[in-house]
Formats: structure tokens, sequence, C-alpha cells
């Protein structure tokens, strides 16, 4: 490990200069060493290992997205194969995933970027299916699939924001609220297969009871904030 001498800091990084002043750095050696040689003085943040946990994130929200969509492929082939909807669903997926990087390199207000982003994709999806002849894939099978992915990205922030994961109890929630509405259309009648959607309503059902228990306090005041309660 390095110190700054005139910042008067230690400095974690993989770097041979201050990030503040730019000054060479003095070889110091293990942490050990440092807490003997000097009493004092800010320790400078590791941001390598913040990176390399983002970059795991990221590829794990790929994996999930890829899964979901290989699953999505799968049951349009086998239960409408005269309508292709998959691969709306996988530009919504590329579009997404896109996006998330674009928002995480431009930091803040993910929670309602992404709320707003999955509410226009399934208005955008709902209105293709409607138009095109209303054939039921959009709240059946496209439209679960895409909260399904709201689920991961969700997961992803939570896990990469841990010290704010309370500010997307509202997103999850609009979530498990858009997957119950879609099975209360079943028994209106207005849809005729609820695998997925009942697929979603666990999933997001469980995740909700999960952020519930581990995070009683921070969940029931983020709910209190939110809805002035």
């Amino acid at each position: 490990m390095n110190r700054c001498p005139r910042c008067k800091i230690n400095i974690y990084d993989d770097t041979n200069v201050c990030p503040f002043c730019h000054r060479v750095l003095d070889e110091v050696g293990d942490e050990k060493e440092i807490s003997e040689r000097f009493r004092g003085g800010a320790s400078y943040p590791d941001i390598w290992t913040k990176q390399k946990r983002m970059r795991f994130a990221l590829r794990l929200v790929l994996f999930l997205f890829i899964v979901a969509e290989i699953c999505l492929v799968t049951v349009n082939l086998l239960v409408t194969p005269k309508y292709l909807w998959c691969i709306l669903t996988g530009v919504v997926f590329v579009y997404s995933y896109a996006f998330l990087l674009y928002w995480i390199r431009h930091d803040a207000g993910f929670a309602s970027k992404i709320g707003m982003q999955m509410f226009l994709t399934i208005v955008i999806l709902y209105a293709i299916d409607h138009f095109s002849g209303d054939h039921g894939w959009a709240l059946q099978w496209a439209i679960p699939g895409i909260l399904l992915g709201g689920d991961a990205i969700v997961f992803f922030l939570m896990m990469l924001n841990r010290s704010r994961w309370v500010s997307y109890t509202l997103l999850l929630l609009m979530i498990g609220i858009s997957s119950v509405a879609i099975i209360a259309l079943y028994f209106a009648g207005k849809i005729s297969n609820i695998v997925l959607p009942v697929i979603c309503v666990s999933v997001t059902g469980i995740f909700i009871l999960g952020t519930a228990i581990f995070g009683s306090r921070e969940f029931v005041r983020e709910i209190k904030r939110r809805f002035h309660v």
C-alpha cells in the first residue's frame, strides 16, 4: 500500500500517484505497518473493489436476461409459434441492459428511470399486441417477462447500493402490483393463460417478503415516507 506525503492519506488503489494532488506516492508496506507508522489521517477508499463488484453484478444481470429470453423463446415456440413476440422481449432486454449501463455511468435516479422505462415498455408491448389483432401474447407472456427482468434489475441495484437499498422499495411494489393486475385479468376473462404471470407474482412476492423481513425497519419507514402514512 502507498501513502501520500502531502495529503496524509493511505491509498489502497493500484496507482502510483495521489488521486487528489497527483503527487507521487510513498510505498509504506501493508496495512499493519501503516497503522504502526502513522497515527491518524484518513484512508482513501479502495474503489477498485467496488468496480469489480459492479462488473460482476452487470454480468449477473446479463446472464439473467439471457436465461429469461431463452425461456421466453421456448414458451413462444411451444405455445404461440405463429406470433414471434419473443423478438420484442429480446429487443427490450437488450435495450434495458444498454440503458442500465448508461444509468450507472451517469448516476442517480435509478429507481424512477427504471420504473418509467418499464411503464413505457409495457404500454408499447400492449399497444403492439392490441393493434395487431389482440392475441393476448403481451399480457400473458411478454409483459410478465419484462416484470421478471425488472425484478432482476432491482435485485442488482439493491446489491450494488446496499446503503440505499430501501430507495428501490417503491419500484419493487410497482412490479408486484402489475403482476397481480395481470392475474386479475385472467379471472376477468381477458386472458387465457397465467403460467408466466403466476411465476412473476411468486418471484416478486418472495422478493418483497424477503425485503420486508431482512430490512423490516427500513422497509416500513420507506413505505410510510412514500405513502405519507
